[in-house]
């Protein structure tokens, strides 16, 4: 994927989130790297952030897509204090939730589903160049929330519109992390990787499937996608 082939016509709207989150007061307290930065979480996270810059980032890679093969697996945590860890270095970061199943991640940053987001982007008429809600969530970052759930889902992802989105994410941020549901239910998230080019797979102590971790790195490798490794999440 090159920014070669971004839309021109993409309009990226900025939508401050207000004081109410700026302040924290809405956010949730699994974004660790706010609610308890000096914790164990905080400090895996940043040892995380570690690997990623010397294994992803310094190879000059903008994008990555987390995925996880099943529920409760913690992915939309893991993205999220990510993406936050990331920007408390100075990196102009973009989260994407392209979970257009549930809420998931825009809960932990106080969204609600009822602003418009990147389902309303995708569903935009051939003819209409759409908008694209961007939130300033802190410093440095960025999020574009799903905007609600939608039916064809996996449709609206597979099109030229996400694939312009993407492209047009690269120009314009140092990095692009990107949220989907979990494999076992949806094939969502695979065709986003395939898109992104990068993943990385989350899986939670004791409760994903060795078996299940495999599988999906097979099948993404199958589709082109490195692997840039697997996150055990223990929290």
């Amino acid at each position: 994927m090159t920014p070669a082939g971004a839309d021109p016509q993409l309009k990226v709207v900025e939508f401050p989130l207000g004081s109410s989150v700026q302040d924290g007061s809405r956010l949730s307290p699994e974004l660790v790297m706010l609610s308890d930065p000096e914790g164990i979480q905080a400090e895996a996270i940043r040892q995380l952030r570690t690997r990623l810059i010397s294994q992803h980032i310094d190879l000059g890679r903008h994008s990555l897509t987390l995925c996880s093969p099943q529920v409760d697996s913690g992915c939309s945590s893991v993205a999220a204090n990510l993406a936050i860890s990331f920007a408390q270095i100075g990196l102009n970061v973009l989260i994407v939730n392209a979970d257009l199943r549930q809420e998931g991640l825009d809960s932990l940053f106080g969204e609600s589903g009822e602003r418009p987001g990147l389902l309303q982007y995708l569903s935009a008429a051939d003819d209409d160049a759409g908008r694209l809600g961007v939130y300033d969530v802190a410093p440095n970052l960025s999020l574009v929330p799903s905007g609600g759930t939608a039916a064809n889902a996996q449709e609206l992802l597979s099109g030229d519109r996400f694939n312009a989105f993407l492209n047009n994410t690269l120009r314009q941020f140092d990095l692009t992390i990107i949220d989907t549901p979990p494999t076992d239910n949806f094939a969502d998230a695979q065709r986003v990787a395939a898109m992104s080019g990068y993943c990385a797979i989350v899986a939670r102590a004791n409760k994903t499937y060795y078996a299940s971790v495999g599988e999906l790195a097979r099948q993404l490798r199958n589709d082109r996608v490195e692997v840039v490794g697997t996150i055990l999440n223990q929290y």
